[in-house]
Order: C-alpha cells, then structure tokens, then sequence
C-alpha cells in the first residue's frame, strides 16, 4: 500500500538531486538537434501518460463532473495545442522562444492546479516527469523558468533577428566552420603585414602572435566541445575574449590593407558566433 507514495517521493528526491548538481555542474548551452528531437517525442509521451492518469483520477475525485475539472480539461487541451506547434516548428527549422514560452505558460496553470489539488500519486508522479522535461526544454532554449513565478532573465532575450531562434546544427557547424577558415586567411595577411611594418621583430609582434595563438587554441575547444554536444556560452565567451586582445591591437595598430579587411570579415564571423549563442557582446 506504500509503494506509489514511496515512488512518488523518490522521484522528487531523484529530480531535486539532478537539478542541483545541474547547477554546480553547468548543463551544456546547447543541446544537440538530435537530443531535442528526443526530448519533444518524450514531452509527447508523457503528456498522453498524464492526461490518462488525470482523467482516471478526476473521475474518482470530488471534482468529477465540476467546473474545476473542466478547467484542468481546459489547461491540458491548450498545452497539447502548444506543444505541437512548437513540435511542427521545429520540424520546420522554425521554432522561437515564443514557441516554448507559449509551450511553458500552459503548464503553469496545470501546475498550480496540480499544487493546490494534489490528486492519486500515480498522477502527481506522470506530472513531476513531465514537468521536469518541460524544464530541460525551457533551458534548451535559453530561458530560465521559476515554476509560480516565470519569468525570462532580460539578458537571455532572443536577439532581433529574421532567423529562427532554434538554429539547426548544420548552421551552427557553417558559422564555426567559417570561423577558422577565416582565421587562417587572416593570420596569412597579418604575417605578410608585421613583415613589412615597424613591429618587425619587435615585442609587439611577439605579443599579437601569442594572441592570434591563444585564440586559435580557443576556437578549436570550441570546435571539439561542439562536436561532442558539450559546447556552452563559457566556451564562446572565451573564444570572443581572445578575440578583443586581437582587436585592440588590429584598432591601435594599422597594418596593411588585406591584413585589417580579413579581420573585419572575421569580426563578423565571431558576431555571428555570439548571436546563436546568445551571448551579448560589443567590441570595445
């Protein structure tokens, strides 16, 4: 007769535990297009899991035949709605914070229903496994969620943009891509142009070298940790820092021609970097 309250509180423990140590662990920024498949076809399954086990449960509770059931009925029914537009979005390579901020408002009513009428525990555990992916999806998409009081952090607003805000991999790999071929390109001309400048030979040189080397190391983090599905906003915001020593040094200094035009196109380049990941930055 234990054994579904025991189940129940396991699973809370279970998912207060992976959230905490998400935390000081960090999860990746981004997830791959292949796990947020998974994900959306899970939110799918245990959504179907948990309309079944609400209806059952509301059958047999006092709010059988209510306005409170119909309510419920109401929150659920519009979620679904939501969750399968947000599903064909992204199917469409169309999918917006909008999309899952929608998805995640639905939620909050079935949730403080859920909070302010706990029903059979086979129910309120369909609704905590739920609830949890709903929360891996929030971070998916940058927003940071507080179930009873949501709101989305200023800063992690989606750029303005005629992109989608859910850009696939493919593109993601396009922009890294150009990145370094840029950066090669680039360190061929500034090569060319400290040969034939004043900093020949001088501690400037040795200077911006080791600057074009450390972000060149950073740039290839970056690469390998987005290949294994682990690359963050730390990563990029790394790449990006290197990048400014590069900057001051290109804006103090003028050096031929090609040399400062390779830099501006891969200037770009790394703004583009920052946007799908949503990092803010300015050049100084």
């Amino acid at each position: 007769m234990r054994t579904k309250p025991i189940l129940l509180a396991f699973t809370f423990v279970l998912a207060t535990t992976v959230s905490a140590a998400a935390q000081v662990t960090g999860q990746p920024y981004r997830i791959s297009d292949r796990e947020l498949i998974r994900l959306l076809d899970r939110i799918k399954s245990e959504t179907k899991n948990f309309r079944n086990s609400l209806k059952d449960a509301l059958n047999k509770s006092r709010f059988d035949r209510t306005r409170r059931e119909d309510d419920i009925n109401a929150f659920v029914k519009a979620f679904e709605e939501d969750t399968k537009r947000l599903d064909d979005h992204f199917d469409h390579h169309k999918s917006t914070v909008a999309d899952v901020d929608a998805v995640l408002q639905r939620a909050s009513k079935i949730d403080t229903f859920m909070t302010l009428h706990p029903l059979d525990a086979r129910t309120q555990t369909a609704w905590a496994t739920l609830r949890s992916d709903l929360e891996l999806l929030a971070s998916a998409y940058n927003i940071t969620w507080h179930w009873g009081g949501e709101w989305r952090t200023p800063e992690f607003n989606p750029p303005v943009s005629d992109l989608p805000y859910r850009i696939s991999d493919k593109a993601v790999e396009d922009i890294i891509h150009h990145v370094e071929s840029q950066s090669d390109k680039f360190r061929k001309s500034l090569d060319s142009a400290l040969d034939k400048s004043r900093f020949d030979g001088t501690r400037r040189e040795d200077d911006i070298n080791a600057f074009v080397k450390d972000f060149y190391k950073e740039t290839k983090t970056l690469h390998n940790h987005f290949d294994s599905h682990k690359s963050t906003t730390s990563d990029v915001q790394t790449v990006l820092d290197r990048a400014a020593q590069i900057d001051q040094f290109m804006r103090r200094n003028r050096l031929k021609k090609d040399a400062q035009k390779d830099w501006t196109v891969l200037r770009a380049y790394l703004d583009e970097l920052a946007r799908v990941y949503n990092v803010t930055w300015r050049w100084q």
